[in-house]
């Protein structure tokens, strides 16, 4: 998770905020017991937000192993992608 991201979360103050959602993208999967966006659902969570979903795809990533070979998943997020997107983002609206 993108470090500026997480210092920001710890940077709010300790409140009931209400809900959030994380949306993220990654070269690789986020699953098994170390999903990639456990970080920030957790910095959320301990400042007061109700995290109600999170949704994650591939996206094109150039992180550090990466770099030299010009990235993976070019061209991620596709349509698809961002088509699931969509249908999650309406599910958050219409409480699906």
């Amino acid at each position: 998770m993108y470090p500026r991201l997480l210092d920001l979360v710890q940077q709010l103050p300790q409140q009931p905020w209400g809900k959030a959602f994380v949306y993220a993208t990654s070269g690789l999967p986020d699953g098994g017991f170390q999903k990639y966006t456990r970080p920030l659902v957790g910095a959320l969570e301990g400042k007061g937000f109700e995290v109600v979903d999170t949704f994650t795809c591939r996206g094109w990533d150039t992180w550090a192993p990466f770099k030299p070979v010009g990235g993976i998943r070019k061209g991620r997020p596709n349509a698809d992608d961002l088509a699931e997107a969509r249908a999650f983002a309406e599910g958050l609206r219409t409480g699906a």
